[in-house]
């Protein structure tokens, strides 16, 4: 299958098999597709905390649920594994340092470059992905132990899915995202 097949079909699973788990060696595989994702100043922003024992993933499916109960995951009990996208300092070339008085400046691209890279991985392993932005910072902080200045970016979730029927993706028309050599 080539890649922009795999784009169509690939889908973010909301409903997620709670019989079956994901192992171990396939966890490290999404990881490592994060690992070598680009980077910019290849400066590797990133640190990788896969929760997959039973009281982890209690604490997780808490810590993914901010005040008065909202949560992005309504179905979170039923994921086998999460893995938690965490930005770390970023080193960065001196010039843009300078240039941008930021050294995080690209690292939230970074950090979702990485979790795409680890979703498409998962894809061909057969795996669902969700990727899940409400996150509660001082429960990841405290659960997990984050250091503080730390931030949890995003949570994936990852599981076999419950339902692999194909979805029809509603995109806007390429010629409605792209133009050539200016703003169109």
């Amino acid at each position: 299958m080539d890649f922009l097949e795999m784009m169509r079909q690939r889908k973010s699973c909301r409903s997620f098999d709670p019989e079956k788990q994901v192992s171990r060696e396939d966890l490290l595989k999404i990881v490592e597709a994060g690992r070598l994702s680009p980077s910019g100043c290849n400066s590797q922003p990133w640190k990788f905390i896969v929760i997959d024992s039973a009281e982890a993933k209690e604490k997780l499916c808490d810590a993914i649920v901010v005040e008065n109960g909202a949560t992005g995951a309504p179905w979170r009990h039923q994921v086998s594994a999460f893995i938690i996208l965490v930005e770390q300092e970023a080193k960065v070339m001196p010039l843009v340092l300078k240039h941008y008085q930021d050294s995080q400046r690209f690292a939230p691209g970074d950090i979702g470059a990485a979790c795409m890279n680890m979703c498409h991985e998962a894809f061909t392993l057969g795996l669902g992905t969700c990727m899940i932005g409400v996150i509660d910072q001082e429960k990841m902080e405290k659960y997990f132990g984050i250091p503080h200045g730390c931030e949890a970016r995003v949570v994936l979730a990852v599981g076999y899915a419950a339902d692999n029927s194909p979805v029809k993706k509603i995109r806007k028309p390429l010629e409605e995202v792209c133009c050539f050599n200016e703003w169109a």
